[in-house]
């Protein structure tokens, strides 16, 4: 009875990492969930001008995509427009456990008419 401050102290160091942990991946799955988010509505705001006959070079002006990858493959009738982004994670340690879990990928198939 006499040592339970060091008890505490103990049982505080071996959660204290769990629990960060746990943290870090809630914050970098918000994270994800965001951001593709905003690359659907990209896709959107994408696929509206491809409809109206620009470019992908016309496109990643007018859309000014720094760090955003905007694909368009044309196959018989149909096309299919890929925008995806690489994103950070900042939990310490998961880029080692999980290989391109931070890829997002947004994907819209249009028909040609």
């Amino acid at each position: 009875m006499k040592n339970q401050k060091g008890q505490a102290l103990v049982e505080f160091v071996i959660i204290l990492p769990v629990t960060l942990m746990l943290i870090f991946c809630v914050i970098d799955f918000g994270r994800v969930i965001s951001l593709k988010s905003d690359l659907e509505g990209k896709t959107s705001d994408i696929t509206t001008l491809y409809e109206s006959g620009k470019t992908l070079e016309e496109i990643n002006m007018v859309m000014d995509n720094k760090d955003v990858k905007v694909n368009i493959n044309e196959a018989g009738e149909y096309t299919t427009i890929t925008v995806s982004k690489k994103i950070e994670p900042i939990t310490p340690g998961l880029s080692y456990i999980i290989s391109d879990v931070f890829d997002v990928n947004v994907s819209r198939v249009v028909r040609n008419e």
